[in-house]
């Protein structure tokens, strides 16, 4: 590689490796004798262009909605033009969605092991246009309006001072009235109940997303990526002595699932099994959708629904890939019953 590196005058992020026969990528620092290459095997390079680590992208995509949404909530004379009280349903959904991403932020540093080390710096756009601008931005603009329920004396005052016939006063009596970007009429709030059971979902979603977080760290410690090695399928009950990402992250979910290795060379992944991966491939994103769904029955905004869509529609297109991924590599190994994404649907 050090040689490739010197000759192609690239970052070595930039360089894959591949065999020409039979397209096997080589895997940096693995030994060449775990793979099938012999004299005379012949070996591609491709640039794959400008490379960011992933855990950077990560932490850069979800810092954008904290620092948004803290925007908004707290600098309401600055956004909106007035000051007014949050209501029950905003104050809910500022605190759900904050730790939420404090939480993902606590994953990406401590928990998340990943097989690829970097991905395209293009993906940047595409996780800024996601996070800062759908929810960040939008959701936090929308969910934070002032309502007419919600103004103080000093809104009052302040809209006192604009006519009656200016745009200005027109848009805040739309917003109160009959606000467009909500789903629900804004003069309802959600009963207390409501928001009671509500969180209370979202509480299980986050720590059940959590838990399959930690089965997919510790398999990924126990069989990386380098060192998979050709035999018989097996299924592997004990931790490998490893740190990568967090190991009490891995001893807690190592003791109490397990995994199953297929009959592959180099390259080949191992499937979870265990809360949640007993009966859907992917449950990470089953539990982090479920707990989006809770944010926007809270909320009620359009904005919300929208993000639970777009990210709905996403995760969908990767659960799927992985989900015959997993079909393609096991075969009859992989559990026919285990579905993609919704238990006992589809």
């Amino acid at each position: 590689m050090n040689a490739i590196q010197l000759s192609t005058k690239l970052a070595p992020s930039r360089l894959r490796l591949f065999l020409a026969s039979s397209k096997t990528v080589l895997v940096p620092n693995s030994p060449l004798r775990e793979y099938d290459m012999h004299d005379g095997t012949r070996v591609f390079v491709k640039d794959i262009g400008p490379q960011i680590r992933r855990r950077t992208l990560l932490l850069t995509a979800y810092s954008g909605p904290v620092f948004f949404h803290i925007l908004f909530y707290y600098c309401q004379a600055f956004i909106y033009g007035t000051t007014f009280q949050h209501t029950a349903s905003q104050v809910l959904a500022f605190t759900l969605i904050t730790l939420h991403f404090a939480k993902r932020i606590f994953e990406t540093i401590f928990v998340h092991v990943f097989y690829r080390f970097s991905v395209s710096f293009y993906s940047l756009y595409l996780y800024l246009f996601h996070y800062w601008l759908l929810s960040g931005v939008f959701m936090a603009y929308y969910i934070y309006y002032p309502t007419c329920a919600a103004m103080t004396s000093a809104s009052m005052l302040m809209d006192s001072t604009i006519s009656a016939g200016s745009p200005t006063s027109a848009m805040a009596n739309s917003a109160c009235s009959s606000s467009s970007i909500s789903l629900l009429s804004s003069s309802r709030e959600t009963e207390e109940t409501s928001l009671y059971f509500l969180s209370a979902v979202w509480i299980f979603a986050e720590l059940s997303n959590f838990e399959t977080h930690l089965i997919l760290a510790n398999l990924r410690i126990r069989y990386p990526l380098a060192s998979y090695s050709s035999g018989a399928s097996t299924s592997v009950s004990t931790p490998q002595s490893r740190v990568v990402g967090s190991s009490s992250a891995a001893r807690f979910a190592s003791s109490r699932t397990s995994y199953s290795a297929p009959a592959g060379g180099v390259g080949a992944q191992r499937f979870p099994k265990g809360y949640g991966f007993d009966l859907v491939s992917c449950p990470n994103y089953f539990f982090e959708l479920l707990a989006w769904t809770v944010i926007t029955l809270i909320t009620r905004s359009l904005a919300s629904l929208l993000f639970l869509i777009a990210s709905g529609l996403h995760m969908w297109r990767k659960a799927a890939r992985k989900h015959e991924m997993y079909k393609k590599e096991f075969g009859s190994q992989y559990p026919k019953y285990r579905k993609v994404l919704i238990p006992y649907v589809k």
